[in-house]
């Protein structure tokens, strides 16, 4: 785990600090889960764009935005966003999948 220092206003503090004391937590907790709470919210259209032009695939989409693998799916699915493949790839991935499937029907 790697630890960053930031400076911020009192008033910000201030709700943090309460809201850990409510909650009964330190107040590391809670800036940590405001941080990645507001990093997938706010950067989750670059990251989607950077899947969508092959920048990124799928696993490290699902790992930087800290949403789980069947959500994201729904999200990339929703959204229209083609698997970012060769056609030629997508191709061939369909030829073996009929051909499993056909070896399991045989069975």
């Amino acid at each position: 785990m790697t630890q960053i220092n930031i400076r911020i206003d009192t008033d910000i503090d201030e709700i943090i600090e309460y809201i850990a004391a409510r909650r009964g937590i330190p107040k590391a907790i809670i800036a940590r889960e405001l941080l990645v709470e507001n990093l997938t919210s706010k950067f989750l259209d670059i990251l989607l764009d950077d899947y969508k032009s092959g920048k990124i695939g799928l696993k490290k989409l699902i790992k930087l935005s800290k949403i789980s693998p069947a959500d994201m799916l729904k999200k990339v699915s929703d959204l229209g966003i083609e698997p970012p493949i060769p056609e030629e790839l997508d191709d061939y991935t369909k030829r073996i999948a009929d051909k499993v499937i056909e070896k399991m029907k045989v069975k």
